[in-house]
């Protein structure tokens, strides 16, 4: 273990705790519109139970973050390593009710005369990476330093869609009517890559040098994003996502 990432620097505790505070009013900015009207308004149609469980699930894995950094903070490390190990089935239950709800959604559409199933490239975008990083966390957990910053890629992957919901409130054309590629790769992913990149400059002020996990992950992520991005403007993609939906 790399000695300039072991020891804490005595910024450590206000920057993580920030950047948690970040994700986290991005997530109630960008989620709280969609939930309020699938939960709460009675002219639209009602959430699914996959999509309860994965709001459900995504609330208490956002909760269960901000208590691990504070057990971590404050040197409660049994208390965090006991919490820890509930947040991989925590995190399976995510990813299986998030998948099982995208599926409805675009059957419905496709069943109605649409087909939005384009879509899938972005949001199966933001679940992969977390399928991957989490069990990575977990396998470096004795790591502490990778630890963490894995697990900060983890949530940066999974939060890009609050930022893209986010950015949509205020100006809807940016991304959903937009045709350009950058425009899908900036604001479909842009949230992640930011979260990242916080990440990334804090360890360049507070160490003089990038952990080897942001140097290993980052770019297979931006790698990913572009594809993903490039995918999402195929017309060829989105015919064959519909057809694999409609088949399942």
């Amino acid at each position: 273990m790399d000695p300039r990432f072991a020891t804490r620097h005595a910024f450590d505790s206000r920057f993580w705790a920030l950047i948690w505070l970040y994700i986290l009013v991005i997530v109630l900015v960008g989620f709280s519109p969609p939930v309020q009207d699938r939960f709460f308004d009675d002219f639209q149609e009602p959430a699914s139970i996959a999509l309860q469980l994965h709001v459900w699930s995504f609330g208490a894995w956002m909760v269960l973050l901000a208590t691990q950094a504070w057990f971590a903070s404050t040197g409660r490390m049994e208390r965090h390593r006991m919490f820890g190990n509930a947040m991989l089935p925590l995190a399976a239950v995510m990813v299986l009710s998030a998948g099982i709800a995208e599926l409805q959604f675009h059957q419905r559409v496709i069943a109605n005369g649409g087909n939005e199933a384009g879509f899938t490239a972005i949001s199966g975008t933001y679940l992969l990476p977390f399928c991957v990083l989490v069990p990575m966390a977990w396998i470096a957990r004795k790591d502490p330093p990778a630890h963490k910053r894995l697990i900060l890629m983890a949530t940066a992957t999974i939060c890009a869609g609050a930022h893209l919901r986010a950015v949509s409130i205020f100006s809807p054309e940016a991304f959903w009517r937009s045709d350009a590629y950058l425009n899908h790769l900036v604001f479909g992913f842009g949230g992640s890559m930011l979260i990242i990149a916080m990440g990334m400059a804090y360890d360049l002020y507070s160490r003089g040098s990038l952990h080897p996990v942001y140097r290993k992950v980052a770019p297979a992520l931006f790698v990913l994003y572009v594809v993903a991005a490039w995918a999402y403007g195929s017309e060829g993609y989105a015919d064959i996502a519909r057809r694999v939906i409609e088949a399942l």
